[in-house]
């Protein structure tokens, strides 16, 4: 089961799904990190824990790449 934590929640990606709907969940979580960094990255200013969430979104978004990526491969070996 692969888990993320997003914001206070954590996100489970059930084993039981197949790899489309895995692909698509974390297709839909790096979506919605990359749109939440760059609306902070469009602010003139930011605070230092808004620099801390940059450097966490930035690491959990490429988390999610990474997941994308690995169940890509897995789908076009079959």
């Amino acid at each position: 089961m692969l888990c993320a934590i997003r914001g206070e929640e954590v996100v489970t990606m059930d084993e039981n799904k197949s790899k489309e709907e895995k692909y698509n969940e974390a297709r839909i979580l790096h979506k919605s990190l990359h749109e939440k960094l760059q609306m902070l990255q469009e602010k003139p200013y930011l605070t230092e824990d808004e620099e801390l969430e940059i450097k966490l979104l930035k690491k959990k978004k490429l988390y999610f790449k990474d997941v994308m990526e690995r169940i890509k491969a897995q789908m076009d070996e079959k």
